[in-house]
């Protein structure tokens, strides 16, 4: 028997309502602090404004199109298979190519409301 306090949870991207954001869709299939290791987030998206997460890590693992990401100000290219990893507090945007969009897994550590003030989309201050 596990020690911890918390049961397992088996959810399904294809049962989960997708919800608009700005720039395309998110599956939200384990948010808002259901579970507090991890939110998991599925987004297909064209592009993401810059913005960053007060105390809120995220993993990126792209599972299809190509883009470009920046993190604080330095460009990487995004592709199948890429891990990010995002420390909270890091600017970041990302744009994919004109061929089609983005999708990626979102890992936000640690599971909480996404409209915590510690998780919500910041934008930083102008430089």
């Amino acid at each position: 028997m596990s020690e911890n306090c918390f049961k397992p949870l088996v959810r399904y991207v294809d049962e989960t309502e997708p919800l608009s954001c700005p720039y395309g869709q998110v599956k939200r299939v384990i948010t808002g602090g259901e579970y507090p290791a991890a939110n998991v987030h599925v987004v297909t998206v064209s592009c993401g404004g810059e913005h960053f997460h007060r105390a809120y890590d995220e993993v990126y693992y792209v599972l299809s199109g190509s883009g470009q990401l920046s993190l604080d100000g330095q460009h990487h290219v995004l592709r199948p298979g890429a891990v990010v990893v995002i420390p909270a507090g890091v600017v970041h945007a990302l744009k994919a190519d004109t061929t089609e969009d983005l999708t990626f897994i979102i890992l936000g550590l640690p599971g909480m409301s996404i409209d915590s003030p510690n998780a919500m989309p910041l934008k930083p201050e102008p430089r």
